[in-house]
């Protein structure tokens, strides 16, 4: 048997068959240690021809998606037009998400075992989608640092105040942040 069979079998729970499973109600038969063992080490290296390989391939589909909206979109009749741009809008977001992930990756040191160069990528590839790329770095370093504080994270502090009906109707249709009643109920 394999060692990747051994520690598969090792990790697959052991099913009761007198109770129905909907939630699990024991602890899991493995530790955070053994899951970090059975991945092996080469998973956690970066690889800069591997990090540079998923980039080139996203930028080089964003390309060729705007070449082909560019070139035959406007070339549609009137009312397709109005259907073909939200959809290459939409597949065009979702890589360059893809793209600023991997910027934010850069930010923290996963592209390549060089800080120079995750700092030059990202700042390359975060400026090109119009985020501040260092600001953005540190501001993310100190979000991890906190996350899950309601006083200490930077990403989201609600603003805890006194809750009215008014308030609370806001709330509940979700146009609270439109005018600027932004409660953090507690």
């Amino acid at each position: 048997m394999g060692a990747y069979q051994r520690i598969s079998s090792e990790l697959t729970p052991k099913k009761k068959e007198s109770q129905p499973r909907t939630v699990p109600s024991d602890k899991p038969p493995f530790t955070l240690g053994t899951l970090k063992k059975a991945i092996p080490a080469h998973c956690s290296q970066p690889s800069l021809i591997c990090s540079f390989s998923y980039l080139v391939y996203d930028l080089s589909v964003c390309y060729t998606l705007f070449y082909i909206a560019k070139s035959y979109i406007p070339s549609l009749p009137y009312s397709l037009r109005y259907l073909s741009w939200p959809v290459y809008w939409f597949i065009q977001g979702a890589f360059l998400s893809g793209v600023w992930v991997i910027g934010h990756e850069c930010g923290h040191h996963a592209f390549s075992d060089y800080q120079w160069v995750d700092n030059i990528v990202g700042f390359i590839l975060h400026s090109a989608l119009m985020t501040p790329f260092f600001a953005w770095k540190y501001s993310n370093h100190k979000h991890h640092s906190n996350t899950g504080s309601l006083s200490q994270d930077e990403v989201y502090l609600p603003r805890l105040k006194n809750v009215g009906l008014k308030e609370i109707l806001l709330l509940i249709l979700g146009l609270d942040f439109v005018f600027g009643t932004c409660t953090g109920i507690s």
